[in-house]
């Protein structure tokens, strides 16, 4: 037995029990304690237990299995107390020139130079006298208490995302049933219509069936009298002559008539607007978090509510606006306060039964149903030509609603919208069919037209720039100038900017913003830069402008976001070394014209280059004034103007993909050109062309 407790008892300081027996601890013994004697509140070994219940017989004592219901530890204090460094020794100063607690030992070898020495006690007995203590233990219920309302707003937000999600899911479901109700009811407009047409062609070809009775039997009636003519006299013959050759007249226009008429038809033209719509739609809308601990600075698209927002297809937003006080944009000054719009949200429009149908085709087709959608837009920015803060547009498929716009009314525009996106192939190579000439020129023109630049609108009719007569014209469906808006200076190239807003470039350095309002075009506000506008594009608020040099983005009211890119060498026979640009549907790359490089660059979003096109096919005769040109389709192809050679590059821009159009086709220096995906048209104006421009069908 005595082996047994001497091994279990460990002079050394350096084995810690979580309870050593309290009478072993008194003779300098460190022993492991086993039990617990509640009346005592002491824990002993079971050596000492044994002297303890021989003392005291009536006591509990509690083992090492109901531990749990032991006191708390005093090793565990002890091992706080006790110094890092030196494992035997307990912490007793403290060097408030490092702010750190030690031992004796610290204090001699570690911290010799320090002039600041104080011991714990002291130290504790200050901090009480100071009310340290008591401060902390303040700040301590503070902060527990901010915590715990912390918690509880966490779980208040909890529900409350709950309570959004089931409110959005209900938006959707009721915003999808407004659609199937309004498809319905364009279903039932449809039918109503066929129902219509075919009840009139139906009487009109009873009718035509009737008449052609009638002549049956008088034509029966005829021939019997023809055949009983003989033995009659010469006065009866030449009656009855007289009544069937008038008779074979009138029956041979009516069978004329009856000829005519009879290839009348029925057929079925869906309007395009619908599957271009369904088609650039991923989801019925967007789900925006309004997050505080995003700041405006790292994440502005964070900042606003959380509720259902619909797709721009169906539903228009109001964007809010940001503050415009920084701008490289000289000229008219800025309104000194812009108020921030709120966010809303626009019924679906009520569908037309009018569909946009160029009338030079010629065919009888049926009118289709048709989805116009308004898009309610505010303008952030007041210029001197600016008529109004607030604007409504109706934004084209696939265009974000526009910040820059000036109208103080919504239009409803019905028909194909121009920007809808195609997802056909675009390396997909386009083939002309047959073209014809249309004379552009005006009165008032002094000079004949040169048609620098080509966009479209959303009703589907096209405006041109006419560089040498200082003119927007606005042309109908069947090519002919319906309207036109003077210009201060030659204009070099025009994008467009919503469905009825467009931009365009003076090489001065400017850019007119012109609105198109019932066959009207008006100037709606200019910006002014202090480098040249030669290329300009447009995508989802995004304006991109070249310079000779450079290709530059800016916000479309005039804040410049980066240079995407610049040639620096040195072509003393290109004046136009960075010329026009273009950019894809997804806006993923960024196409720019170099006349320096005989080609063309493709670019990221972010400005890399990501493939150089040189070819010597690709070099244009450079008038000096307008720069060449570049298009990009609504499916993403992608026709570049060379030397009386209109050619369709790759999407990637590494190569050429075919001459679309060649100097067989009577194409002489072609500085513009437009190709609609909705009707197949390809435009081409071009440097010198008698006033005209080239229209190609395609196949």
């Amino acid at each position: 037995m005595a082996s047994n407790f001497e091994s279990s008892i460990y002079r050394e300081s350096d084995i810690f029990f979580d309870f050593s027996c309290y009478t072993c601890k008194g003779n300098d013994r460190n022993t492991e304690a086993e039990f617990y004697c509640k009346d005592c509140s002491m824990v002993y070994c079971g050596k000492c237990l044994e002297h303890h219940n021989f003392l005291y017989q009536k006591h509990a004592t509690l083992d090492k299995k109901n531990i749990s219901k032991w006191p708390v530890s005093d090793a565990t204090f002890d091992v706080r107390e006790q110094c890092q460094v030196h494992k035997d020794r307990k912490l007793e100063t403290f060097c408030e020139d490092h702010s750190e607690l030690m031992c004796a030992v610290c204090h001699v070898y570690n911290h010799k130079k320090c002039s600041h020495f104080v011991l714990i006690a002291d130290k504790v007995e200050d901090l009480h006298q100071k009310g340290e203590f008591k401060q902390l233990s303040a700040t301590l219920d503070t902060l527990h208490g901010q915590l715990i309302l912390k918690k509880d707003d966490f779980e208040e937000n909890l529900k409350s995302l709950e309570q959004a999600y089931n409110t959005i899911l209900e938006e959707i479901i009721a915003l999808r049933k407004a659609i199937n109700d309004s498809l319905d009811q364009s279903e039932k407009n449809t039918i109503k219509e066929l129902d219509t047409l075919l009840a009139k062609l139906r009487t009109s070809i009873q009718t035509d069936n009737a008449n052609c009775n009638a002549s049956i039997k008088k034509m029966t009636s005829c021939k019997e009298d023809w055949l009983n003519i003989r033995g009659k006299s010469e006065a009866i013959q030449m009656i009855m002559y007289r009544k069937c050759f008038d008779m074979s007249v009138k029956t041979k226009s009516v069978l004329q008539e009856m000829t005519d008429e009879n290839d009348i038809t029925l057929s079925f033209t869906p309007d395009p607007i619908i599957h271009q719509t369904m088609a650039t739609l991923s989801g019925l809308g967007q789900i925006l978090i309004k997050d505080s601990r995003v700041t405006k600075e790292t994440k502005p698209e964070a900042c606003c509510s959380l509720y259902s927002k619909s797709d721009p297809e169906i539903k228009a937003i109001e964007t809010n606006n940001q503050d415009l006080d920084t701008s490289p944009v000289s000229g008219t000054p800025r309104q000194a306060e812009i108020t921030n719009q709120t966010s809303a949200l626009n019924k679906l429009d009520t569908i037309s039964n009018q569909a946009s149908v160029p009338p030079k085709q010629g065919d009888i087709t049926n009118q289709s149903t048709a989805v116009n959608k308004s898009d309610y837009v505010s303008n952030p920015i007041s210029n001197s030509s600016s008529q109004s803060n607030n604007t409504s547009a109706l934004n084209k498929p696939g265009w974000i609603p526009n910040t820059v716009t000036s109208s103080s009314s919504t239009q409803l525009v019905q028909g194909y919208q121009s920007s809808a996106l195609d997802r056909s192939d675009p390396n997909q190579v386009i083939r002309v069919k047959t073209s014809k000439k249309y004379d552009v020129r005006i009165e008032k023109d002094a000079y004949s037209c040169s048609i620098s630049g080509i966009c479209e609108i959303a009703n589907g009719e096209f405006l041109l720039i006419d560089w040498k007569n200082l003119k927007v014209k606005q042309l109908d469906q069947t090519y002919k100038v319906v309207a036109h808006c003077d210009l201060p200076s030659h204009p070099v190239s025009i994008c467009s900017i919503d469905s009825s807003l467009v931009a365009v470039a003076l090489g001065i350095g400017e850019i007119i913003f012109i609105r198109v309002t019932n066959l009207k075009l008006v100037k709606d506000r200019t910006m002014k830069f202090q480098h040249l506008c030669h290329g300009i594009a447009h995508h989802h608020g995004k304006l991109f402008i070249t310079t000779d040099t450079a290709l530059y983005q800016y916000s479309v009211d005039g804040r410049l976001v980066s240079k995407l890119y610049e040639d620096k060498s040195y072509r003393i026979w290109s004046e136009h070394r960075v010329g026009s640009c273009a950019v894809s549907p997804d806006g993923e790359r960024i196409y720019v014209t170099n006349q320096a490089c005989s080609g063309l660059v493709t670019l990221a979003r972010d400005g890399t280059v990501i493939s150089t096109l040189s070819d010597h096919a690709l070099t244009w005769m450079d008038c000096g004034e307008v720069p060449q040109s570049i298009h990009v389709t609504d499916s993403g192809k992608v026709l570049v103007c060379g030397d009386n050679t209109i050619f369709q590059v790759d999407k990637d821009g590494r190569q050429i993909l075919a001459e679309v159009v060649t100097e067989k086709d009577v194409v002489i220096l072609p500085i513009c050109i437009y190709y609609s995906e909705h009707t197949g048209i390809l435009v081409v104006g071009m440097w010198g062309s008698n006033n005209d421009i080239l229209v190609f069908s395609t196949r």
